[in-house]
């Protein structure tokens, strides 16, 4: 899927009001370390949703996974909580760029969400995969269950 084909769906997912369910948020719970289900607590419904697809995804292409790695998965957005935007607001970033200090913070999510764990204590591998200097199958599997 094209990057503008992939931000079009998550866009319009972004709209359901459907949380994960309580087996997804044990399956979160039983994967980060107490100081990163803090930082994921900081996500709204939609980007809660997101993380579990993904991470299911992601689970299907590498079931042998690390935790840290699973659990960077579902962090990998982390970082976007900073910026405080809406999914509308996110959209119009998307489109027009860092214009404003909340848009910029939105285009450094990556770049956020990595200083957020490393303040959570996490571990490297969980790190690397935000900024994907994880094992190169790693990446491949987590970027493709992102960009479905």
């Amino acid at each position: 899927m094209s990057h503008i084909g992939h931000l079009a769906k998550r866009f319009v997912s972004s709209w359901s009001r459907e949380d994960v369910t309580e087996d997804e948020l044990n399956m979160v719970q039983s994967t980060l370390t107490a100081s990163e289900f803090n930082l994921w607590n900081q996500f709204g419904i939609a980007d809660r949703r997101h993380s579990v697809e993904v991470a299911q995804r992601f689970a299907v292409f590498l079931p042998e996974a690390s935790r840290e790695h699973r659990a960077g998965v579902l962090l990998h957005d982390i970082g976007k909580v900073q910026s405080n935007l809406s999914t509308l607001m996110r959209g119009i970033a998307t489109l027009v760029g860092p214009r404003t200090k909340r848009f910029a913070l939105y285009h450094q999510h990556e770049k956020i969400g990595i200083t957020m764990l490393r303040h959570a204590g996490s571990h490297t591998d969980v790190i690397a995969v935000l900024n994907q200097t994880c094992d190169a199958e790693v990446a491949a599997a987590f970027r493709s269950a992102d960009n479905i």
